[in-house]
């Protein structure tokens, strides 16, 4: 069977390592000078080198040839021989995601660490995905690491290092590993092609490249499937088909109509690929990554690795017509679509509106504008007055309802005092009524408790009281109920709440009411005919 080609190419020394210089040059500085630390904790992306530089740091910590101050291998010695033909005694390679229980831990690491090395200086422990271990393995191997012997050397990757206990992580010299950038890796690919004795178009290696979302492993593994096509020189042409389909035609398609103000020509594409069978989601997010790019080419900085040749013009074109303001714009609106619900009949819809809100200049825009980047708003009610209370029989005193001062908000582009949520569509005209809302209080708490635990708390004392234009009217009975609200954090909880369960994203505006209840000082006062005046 034939080699893969990420086996076949991987780094035998430190210089041909892609990328991750910043970890390369902290283990080299130690290997020359003699100062390895007992544990290193390497984690990042999959497909980033992170277990090749594991290997190459066991097989230099025992190399024989190596010179003094030298930190390369010598891949000539024994040790480097014996490690290359997976031979080497004094190297246990574990994988957690295999081995998860506190009993593999015991037999691999703890009970075979007590063991001096057979040849080279160090035994060292490779465990790949160690987040996969369970609570009772991490516990185990807690105290050996805490406590090593002195030629023990455990080297730890993971793809997830948030699930690595903090007591682990404290005790090893931890190196966040980076994605390969799409220049780097286009030049990998080519030496690679160049060693296969192949000539790939550079539009192909691009394509590779971005396919691969900075993860080498898979961008040699596409270039296999590449060479598969046969012959010694491969074109695009050649390898359509062969390489997982993307939706970039489409999304320059989309972009260029909407940039032309084809609103209709646009929509018409983007219905006849869902009716083709095409898939929604990943175009929406496709189109995001290009509009992304048409923004940078708009503000000077495009990367031109990233995409072909074709497209790259195509994105320094539509980026000239746009402007930075504009492509920001349908980046925003198409941003703000991935977020809406779907209908599952029309899946198009929410992208649907993006393009509409976009394109027509008579659509009224849900959430931005050209200009400012906010589209107006009605302009706010007066605030919420209760109702006078009818007189009682023989007077009474009240009081009177306290209302809630604006919450201090930054400048916002309508100039109303509203504050404007960062990244939200807020609809111009609210449908729903208070009675609704109210209805619905306890789900929009629930909602909410899944993000905040502790904020339903103080909704559960909070009443609608007035829809109202955009903006809902949320009274309280104490001042700290409503004080909790002058977080903006907050207030987009509940916004977002609000939004989920009623389709429809508001304002929300506090006030504080008091509730007029019969103290004892209001009973004395209507039996004795009186007024109590404060």
């Amino acid at each position: 069977m034939a080699e893969t080609l990420y086996r076949k190419y991987r780094p035998t020394r430190f210089a041909d390592v892609a990328e991750q210089t910043h970890v390369l040059r902290t283990i080299q500085n130690q290997l020359a000078a003699g100062t390895l630390a007992h544990a290193y904790l390497f984690s990042g992306p999959r497909g980033v080198g992170k277990t090749t530089i594991a290997r190459l740091l066991a097989k230099a910590a025992n190399c024989t040839g190596r010179k003094a101050g030298d930190s390369e291998p010598c891949n000539a010695c024994d040790m480097c021989m014996a490690f290359a033909e997976g031979r080497s005694m004094d190297t246990v390679e574990m994988d957690a995601a295999s081995n998860t229980g506190v009993d593999n831990v015991r037999d691999n690491v703890i009970d075979n660490v007590r063991f001096m090395p057979q040849q080279g200086k160090y035994k060292v422990f490779i465990i790949d995905e160690v987040h996969m271990l369970s609570s009772a393995a991490f516990n185990a191997l807690l105290k050996t690491l805490e406590e090593p012997p002195a030629h023990a050397l455990f080297i730890l990757a993971t793809t997830e290092l948030h699930k690595i206990p903090a007591t682990i992580v404290s005790r090893c010299q931890r190196f966040d590993f980076h994605r390969i950038p799409s220049a780097e890796m286009t030049v990998r690919l080519r030496t690679i092609a160049k060693a296969e004795g192949v000539t790939v178009d550079d539009d192909v290696l691009a394509a590779i490249a971005r396919l691969s979302e900075g993860c080498l492993r898979d961008a040699e593994s596409l270039l296999g499937q590449v060479f598969a096509v046969g012959g010694e020189k491969i074109t695009a042409k050649d390898v359509a088909g062969v390489l997982p389909q993307t939706n970039i035609a489409l999304c320059v398609a989309l972009v260029d109509a909407l940039a032309a103000g084809g609103l209709s020509t646009a929509l018409k594409a983007l219905n006849t690929f869902v009716d083709d069978g095409g898939a929604v989601r990943y175009v929406q997010d496709e189109l995001v990554e290009y509009l992304r790019a048409v923004m940078f080419a708009a503000l000077g900085s495009l990367d031109a690795t990233v995409y072909d040749a074709k497209t790259n013009d195509a994105i320094a074109a539509v980026a000239k017509t746009l402007g930075a303001q504009r492509s920001r714009q349908l980046l925003d609106l198409v941003m703000t679509a991935r977020t809406r619900p779907s209908l599952a009949l029309l899946p198009q819809l929410p992208l649907e509106i993006a393009f509409v809100e976009f394109g027509d200049k008579d659509f009224p825009p849900l959430g931005g504008g050209i200009k400012g980047g906010v589209s107006p708003l009605p302009a706010m009610s007066a605030p919420l007055t209760p109702p006078p209370t009818p007189p009682r029989k023989g007077g009474e005193f009240s009081v009177a309802p306290r209302v809630q001062p604006p919450s201090p908000v930054a400048p916002s582009a309508n100039g109303n005092g509203v504050a404007v949520p960062v990244n939200a569509s807020v609809a111009a005209m609210l449908t729903f009524t208070v009675d609704e809302l109210a209805d619905k209080w306890e789900r929009c708490c629930a909602h909410v408790a899944e993000r905040n635990v502790a904020l339903p708390l103080i909704m559960r004392n909070a009443r609608p009281v007035l829809v109202e234009g955009n903006v809902v009217t949320l009274a309280f009975p104490y001042d700290f109920h409503a004080d909790t609200f002058k977080d903006q954090k907050n207030v987009r909880f509940v916004e977002d709440a609000i939004a989920e369960i009623l389709l429809e994203r508001p304002f929300i505006k506090t006030i504080v009411q008091v509730e007029k209840k019969d103290d004892p000082a209001s009973v004395l006062a209507s039996a004795f005919g009186g007024a109590i005046v404060v």
